[in-house]
C-alpha cells in the first residue's frame, strides 16, 4: 500500500471551486481498482491547535494497494483527466510526497 498526499493552493477565492471539481469525480475515482481512500480536506480551525489556516488551500490524501494502481490512475482516469481540465485556470500550485507505511497490522 501506498500513500499520496497532494497540497494544492488555488488562485484567491476559487477553492470552493476546486472543491466541487474533485467532488465530482471522487466516487468515481474510488471504483478504479486498487483505490482505498481518495478524501480532500483543508486546515482545521479547531482553536485546540495551534494551526496555520490556509483558505486557499486543500490537501488531498489518496491509498493505493501499489504504486503501479497509482501510476495506471494518474495516466489513464477518465475522471481525473476531466478533473485536470476543470481545474487547469484554478490551481495555482501543488506539492506532492508519496509514502510507504513502516509499521504494517501492529507488526
Amino acid at each position: 500500500m501506498i500513500q499520496l498526499i497532494v497540497t494544492v493552493t488555488t488562485l484567491p477565492g476559487r477553492v470552493s471551486d476546486y472543491i466541487a471539481a474533485f467532488a465530482r469525480i471522487a466516487p468515481q475515482v474510488l471504483l478504479e481498482e486498487g483505490c482505498i481512500e481518495y478524501e480532500m480536506y483543508r486546515d482545521s480551525d479547531d482553536p485546540r491547535f495551534d494551526n496555520k489556516v490556509r483558505p486557499d488551500t486543500v490537501i488531498i490524501c489518496e491509498k493505493w494497494e501499489s504504486i503501479e494502481l497509482l501510476q495506471s490512475h494518474s495516466r489513464n482516469s477518465q475522471p481525473l483527466m476531466e478533473f485536470r481540465q476543470a481545474i487547469k485556470e484554478i490551481k495555482l500550485s501543488s506539492t506532492y510526497i508519496l509514502l510507504s507505511p513502516l509499521v504494517r497490522d501492529g507488526q
